[in-house]
């Protein structure tokens, strides 16, 4: 009588396959190493599986977590996701939300969470950039663990200029990250002020806006002689 496969509750497959012991920072991240490769246009996880025309798109998670979670908490989910995210150029990293009412712990948790998978779909082949997420000032402690600098990373911008405290723990953030990270790209999705645009220029720093769906839509619905 076959024993029954004891269930991961700890989510050990996430780290299962770094043999190395390829760790960062106080917090043992799993190591990202990235890729330069940079996408055309992005396009969302939740629609991921219909998009046809694939070859120079990314997958990115700047959306609901519940659109997402779900897929990425065991191996035999994720697993099926392989072959989807293969027909990718490349895949942004989850964006596990963090909110800065949320226990310290909770934030740390949901970062490692997006290095490990960022982990698992680098040992399977996938060619991924890291998703850069910070809240206040004590994440910056964790924020870019586990990150190679200079190199391509992307952020999201929903919900970062909806009033002035949320715009300067943004921006603030973003700074922090180009002095931590010198990367050669910064992905957005969605706009950033011309404020970090002209600090991105005075450091030599690509920046490259993708829309986000809202605005896509925003824009699809408006005449064409408004356009």
């Amino acid at each position: 009588m076959s024993k029954k496969p004891v269930k991961d509750v700890f989510g050990l497959w996430q780290i299962e396959m770094l043999e190395s012991g390829e760790f960062a920072g106080k917090y043992d991240f799993p190591l990202i190493s990235g890729t330069s490769k940079v996408p055309e246009s992005l396009i969302p996880f939740s629609t991921c599986a219909k998009e046809l025309d694939t070859q120079n798109k990314a997958v990115h998670f700047y959306e609901l977590d519940e659109k997402f979670v779900s897929c990425l908490d065991s191996k035999a989910k994720i697993t099926k996701k392989l072959e989807i995210f293969k027909r990718y150029k490349c895949i942004i990293l989850p964006d596990f939300s963090i909110y800065r009412d949320m226990p310290l712990s909770m934030q740390i948790f949901q970062t490692y969470k997006s290095r490990a998978v960022g982990a698992f779909l680098e040992h399977n082949g996938i060619k991924v950039i890291p998703n850069i997420r910070w809240g206040d000032e004590r994440t910056y402690e964790f924020a870019f663990d586990g990150i190679e600098k200079w190199g391509v990373v992307a952020v999201g911008t929903l919900g970062a200029y909806g009033d002035k405290i949320n715009t300067n723990y943004f921006e603030n953030g973003f700074i922090k990250m180009l002095e931590e990270l010198d990367p050669e790209t910064v992905l957005c999705y969605g706009n950033i002020s011309d404020g970090l645009k002209n600090e991105c220029s005075l450091r030599k720093i690509n920046v490259i806006i993708y829309p986000t769906e809202i605005s896509k839509r925003t824009q699809s619905s408006l005449h064409p002689s408004l356009l």
